[in-house]
Formats: structure tokens, C-alpha cells, sequence
């Protein structure tokens, strides 16, 4: 265990992104729109950090990793869900962008990044990262869906 360059440069390519919403928050956030339930804001939470924090200090897992099937599925998915945000930004930001589908994925833009971190933890042979993501995926996807479901309704 020990701080792992590869890991945390993982991390930060997959959080950048969202870390943008801060300065640049969406246009027409419906009114009255809340998570799904605190347990599942409390799953993702907790996944967010934990697969920040595991990869950053996975040396371990990353220092004999080969450049090889799984990291090109790593890199094609973050490559695509820049292009969706890309698309975010360009079309003004709107909210429902964040949630809308990309061919037969729904919320493309909550599933490519858990299905980039769940692969990273395949790659690294993390049990750690992997119980991380599972805690991710539960927490993001439920609230995301939901959202989702909120959107289209309105």
C-alpha cells in the first residue's frame, strides 16, 4: 500500500468533470428535486470516497499493471463520457442532459464512470476498490435513476 500515481490520476480524470458543475452548476434544475433516499446518497458517498481514496493509495495494485484489454475499456469509456459532457457544455448546460440516454444505456453519464472505476478494480485486482464501486454503483445509480425519472416527468 502506498500512494499510487496511476490510481490517482484515475481518479481525478473521472472527477474532473463533475468537479466543473461547481462553477458552471446546470440550467432549469427542476424545483423540489431531492435524492432518492439518504441510504443511497450515504452508498454513494461513501463509494465516491472510498474509490478516490483506494486508488490513490493502490500502489500495490497499479505498480505491475500491463497496458492491456481492460485499460483500453478504461480509456473508451471515459472517452465517451467526455464526449458527454462535451455535449452538456455545448448545448447550454441543461439539466436533463446529465441523465439523458445514449443509444440503449440509460444515464450514460452515471453508468460509464462506476463501469471505468468497476474495470479499474478488475485491472488492479483490488477486492477494496471493488467493494468501493459496489457501494458507488447502488448509491449513484439509484439516485441518478431517479433523477432521471424526475426529469422526464416534469
Amino acid at each position: 500500500m502506498g500512494f499510487s500515481l496511476l490510481g490517482t490520476l484515475m481518479a481525478l480524470i473521472l472527477l474532473a468533470p463533475s468537479l466543473l458543475m461547481i462553477k458552471f452548476p446546470p440550467e432549469n434544475v427542476p424545483s423540489g428535486l431531492r435524492d432518492a433516499e439518504p441510504i443511497y446518497t450515504l452508498l454513494e458517498r461513501a463509494g465516491q470516497l472510498g474509490c478516490i481514496g483506494i486508488l490513490a493509495m493502490s500502489q500495490d495494485n497499479f505498480q505491475q499493471v500491463k497496458f492491456g484489454v481492460i485499460a483500453v475499456f478504461i480509456v473508451l469509456l471515459i472517452a465517451i463520457y467526455y464526449g458527454l459532457w462535451i455535449r452538456y457544455f455545448v448545448k447550454g448546460r441543461q439539466y436533463k442532459l446529465l441523465w439523458d440516454p445514449l443509444g440503449i444505456i440509460p444515464i450514460p453519464m452515471a453508468v460509464l464512470p462506476v463501469c471505468a472505476f468497476g474495470l479499474a478494480a478488475i485491472w488492479g485486482k483490488s477486492i477494496w476498490l471493488s467493494i468501493a464501486v459496489v457501494c458507488l454503483t447502488i448509491g449513484h445509480l439509484a439516485n441518478s435513476w431517479h433523477s432521471y425519472q424526475y426529469t422526464r416527468n416534469k
